[in-house]
This record gives C-alpha cells, sequence and structure tokens, in this order.
C-alpha cells in the first residue's frame, strides 16, 4: 500500500478491512491479464501466493 502498510495473504485475506479488499482488487484485476489466476480461494496450496500463468482457460479463483 502507498502508505507503507504491510499486507499479508495469510494473514489479510480472510478479513473484512481495507487489506482483504486491496488483496481481492488484485486477484481480481489479475484475471484480465492472465489464463490462470488462482490464490487462497482455490485450495490450501495456494494459501500464501497468487497463481498467475499466461495459458489457461479462463480459470479465476
Amino acid at each position: 500500500m502507498t502508505d507503507g502498510t504491510r499486507v499479508r495473504l495469510l494473514k489479510d485475506w480472510d478479513d473484512d478491512d481495507p487489506k482483504a479488499q486491496f488483496l481481492r482488487r488484485v486477484r481480481d484485476a489479475s484475471c484480465y491479464w492472465f489464463g490462470t489466476t488462482l490464490g487462497p480461494d482455490y485450495n490450501a496450496a495456494h494459501a500464501d501466493h497468487f497463481h498467475l500463468q499466461n495459458r489457461g482457460w479462463g480459470t479465476c479463483r
């Protein structure tokens, strides 16, 4: 965030605050640019990162 706030996917994803909203906006915007975008909602293996892949079938989770 521009004010130097630290945002952590593992800690902040499930909250309902500006950090969580920011992370969800990042994930949602990634869906436009990448064929496959996976995040914590997909499965436990993606709990701590976003999986961004150029090729794919329009998967956005």
